[in-house]
């Protein structure tokens, strides 16, 4: 979550666990609108690591990690 420039918010990276942080990025979005951005501040402050892998690998590694839990999903473990 974070924002760029004084009036374009963005939120991303929920990789299927956003549940409860969609709700968290929503209020902390919508305060930061309202002019009270300590939330949205706080997750804005939080370091975005690289890709494992870097541009090479990063498609064929997300391709392998969806059908390895996809398997197991299908398999009830």
């Amino acid at each position: 979550m974070g924002r760029i420039g004084s009036n374009l918010y963005y939120s991303q990276g929920c990789s299927g666990h956003g549940v409860t942080f969609t709700h968290v990025a929503g209020k902390a979005l919508a305060l930061a609108i309202q002019g009270q951005a300590e939330r949205l501040d706080a997750f804005a402050s939080l370091p975005h690591y690289p890709f494992p892998g870097g541009r090479l690998f990063r498609v064929p590694f997300t391709a392998l990690g969806a059908t390895y839990y996809t398997l197991r999903d299908k398999l009830g473990i």
